[in-house]
């Protein structure tokens, strides 16, 4: 797939042919809104705290479980597909990324220290 640039120096090194450089909110929406509107307030949901994402290999622990009442307000709200990305160092740095799939009813809460972006339409 090949992203719209403004010019053929955009980024800071050569890219294999039939690539581009493009900024990511381009790609895929940033940190975007997820409703829990159809989801019960004592629905108990996986949470994500950032010691539940394994360094380097983005698998996470979903075993912890918290009541949607509980998790609405103040914490990162993510969904079945998303990805979420550390925004602080030292975990940004050591690789804590994770693809999120597996999510028992498809809607998961998590950290504030992480990014979501959604590759895919809700």
């Amino acid at each position: 797939m090949v992203m719209a640039v403004e010019s053929e120096s955009d980024g800071p090194r050569d890219l294999p042919e039939g690539w581009a450089w493009t900024a990511l909110g381009l790609v895929a929406p940033v940190n975007p809104s997820t409703s829990f509107d159809d989801l019960s307030p004592s629905t108990n949901i996986p949470f994500i705290p950032m010691a539940a994402v394994a360094e380097e290999t983005g698998k996470i622990d979903l075993s912890a479980r918290r009541p949607l009442n509980e998790v609405s307000k103040g914490y990162v709200r993510f969904m079945e597909g998303d990805v979420i990305f550390a925004k602080i160092t030292p975990c940004m740095e050591n690789g804590k990324v994770a693809p999120v799939f597996g999510l028992p009813g498809g809607y998961a809460a998590g950290s504030t220290e992480f990014h979501v972006f959604r590759f895919h339409s809700p």
